[in-house]
C-alpha cells in the first residue's frame, strides 16, 4: 500500500547565504565567529518522482500576518499527532527577535495544510530539538521540546480544546545557563512504557570546543510526577551533541557520540568524540557499549539507525564534523555494522568532506525497489546527496545544491495519502 503512494523528502535547514562558499578562511569563522549571520530559514518538500524538484513551506505561525523568511533556527520531526493513522511534520521555529512556536502540516486532498500548535511558550527563547512520541499511549503521538536558554523540557499533549503544555524538567546547569541539545523518545528497558531522553550541556559556552559538561538524563512519568535519572555524565568533561533511539542488536538502545574537546596548547582533540551504546539492565542499571572513537572528528550531529543492507540487522549511519584547525579538516560518513561472529564493529567510508562535514543523515527506499538508500547532507558544500548501492558499490547523487552553506536540522521521508 505504502509503495504506491506519494513521498516527499522533508528538509528542515539554515542557508546562510551571508558567506559564499569557499571564501579563505571560512572554517574557523563558522567555528569561533561572534559575528551575526543572516540564516534563511528552509523547510522544503523534495519529490524524488519529479528529478527532486523542491516545494517550499511557510514557516510562519497560521494566522500571522508576518512572513518567517529569516531566523535563527528550525527543527521538524514526524509523526501520527492527530491519531488519524497519518503522519504529520512538526516544526519548532526560532524567529530573530520574536518568540519560538510549534507548527505542523499535513498532507490533505492534494495540498499541504498547516496547523497551529503552540506558541508563546514560557521560558524559551530558543527551540534546539523535537521529538514526537505516543508516551500516554492514546493512540496521538505527543510533541517534546528541547530548548534554550534554562534547558526548559516541555511536552505537548493534544486534548479537546488544543494543546497543552507540560514542562518536564529545567535549569539542569542552573537558569539562564542551560541548552538541551537534543530530546529523544523509547523505550531501553522493554517496560512497555516510552520514556524521554535528553541531552543536556552548560549553554554559555566559553570558546567553543572548549570543556563544557552535560548529561544524558532519562525522564520517566510516575506517580504524575518526571523523574529524572542519569545516563552519562562524560566524567564532567564534554557533553553529547547526537541522541538517538533505535534497535541495535535487535534491542532497543541509546546511541550517543560525546563532543571532544580541542587543547588548543597541544593543537590536538583530547578526549575524542566517543560514540556509544546505553541500555538497561534487568536491574535497571545502566550498561554501556563503545563502538567507536571518531579520530579526526570534533563531533558528531548525525546518525540513522537502520539495515541498509537488507541483512535483517540494523546498521549505524554516521557523519563527522571537523574542527577544521590545523591537521583536523577533513570529515566522513561512515557506516558501521556489527560483526557477530567477531564480536566486533566495522566500519565503511561512504564519502569524506570539509570540516563541516555531514550535518544530517536519514535513509529511505527512493524507488520501491526495497533496499534504503542513505541521504546525508554535506553543509560546507551547500549540497544534499542521496547514496544507493548499485552495481556492488554506493554511488552518490546531488539532490539539491545552494551557493552557501548550509546547516540541515532535520531531514526524513513522509508518504503522502
Amino acid at each position: 500500500m505504502w509503495g504506491t503512494m506519494a513521498r516527499r523528502l522533508i528538509i528542515s535547514m539554515l542557508d546562510l547565504v551571508e558567506r559564499p562558499l569557499g571564501r579563505p578562511g571560512w572554517s574557523e569563522a563558522v567555528t569561533r565567529s561572534r559575528r551575526p549571520e543572516q540564516k534563511r530559514l528552509e523547510a522544503l518538500l523534495l519529490d524524488p518522482q519529479a528529478g527532486w524538484s523542491a516545494e517550499r513551506l511557510d514557516l510562519r505561525y497560521p494566522g500571522a500576518a508576518e512572513a518567517i523568511d529569516c531566523g535563527e533556527f528550525v527543527v521538524s520531526e514526524m509523526g501520527d499527532i492527530d491519531g488519524d493513522g497519518r503522519p504529520e511534520i512538526v516544526f519548532g521555529v526560532t524567529p530573530t527577535g520574536a518568540p519560538s512556536y510549534l507548527l505542523a502540516y499535513r498532507y490533505d486532498r492534494g495540498t499541504w495544510q498547516a496547523e497551529p500548535i503552540y506558541r508563546d511558550i514560557r521560558s524559551v527563547d530558543f527551540i534546539r530539538s523535537v521529538a514526537l512520541g505516543d508516551l500516554d499511549r492514546d493512540g496521538c503521538d505527543e510533541i517534546v521540546i528541547g530548548t534554550r536558554p534554562d534547558g526548559a523540557i516541555v511536552l505537548f499533549d493534544r486534548g479537546p480544546s488544543g494543546y497543552t503544555a507540560e514542562l518536564i524538567d529545567t535549569q539542569q546547569q542552573g537558569a539562564n545557563n542551560s541548552n538541551i541539545r537534543e530530546v529523544a523518545i523509547g523505550d531501553i528497558g522493554h517496560t512497555g512504557q516510552p520514556d524521554v531522553f535528553a541531552a543536556s550541556a552548560r549553554a554559555n559556552e566559553p570558546v567553543k570546543w572548549d570543556r563544557v559538561p552535560g548529561f544524558i538524563f532519562r525522564y520517566r512519568k510516575t506517580g504524575g510526577r518526571w523523574e529524572r535519572s542519569v545516563i552519562e555524565d562524560h566524567g564532567g568533561q564534554t557533553h553529547t551533541r547526537m541522541l538517538r533511539v533505535g534497535k541495535v542488536h535487535g534491542v532497543e538502545q541509546v546511541v550517543s557520540c560525546a563532543v571532544g574537546v580541542y587543547d588548543i596548547e597541544h593543537h590536538c582533540i583530547d578526549p575524542e568524540p566517543v560514540l556509544q551504546m546505553h541500555t538497561l539492565d534487568a536491574d535497571g542499571t545502566i550498561k554501556r557499549e563503545t563502538i567507536a572513537v571518531l579520530e579526526e572528528a570534533i563531533k558528531s550531529r548525525s546518525l540513522a539507525i537502520a539495515d541498509i543492507d537488507g541483512d535483517g540487522v540494523n546498521e549505524l549511519v554516521l557523519g563527522t564534523r571537523s574542527i577544521g584547525l590545523g591537521d583536523h579538516g577533513k570529515t566522513f560518513l561512515y557506516v558501521f555494522k556489527h560483526d557477530a561472529a567477531a564480536g566486533a564493529w566495522t566500519r565503511q567510508t561512504l564519502d569524506t568532506s570539509e570540516p563541516l562535514g555531514f550535518h544530517c543523515v536519514t535513509v529511505a527506499d527512493l524507488d520501491d525497489g526495497g533496499r534504503l538508500a542513505v541521504i546525508a547532507s554535506d553543509d560546507g558544500k551547500g549540497l544534499i546527496k542521496a547514496y544507493r548501492f548499485l552495481d556492488g558499490a554506493w554511488q552518490a547523487e546531488v539532490i539539491l545544491s545552494r551557493p552557501n552553506f548550509i546547516f540541515v536540522n532535520a531531514m526524513g521521508m513522509i508518504h503522502c495519502s
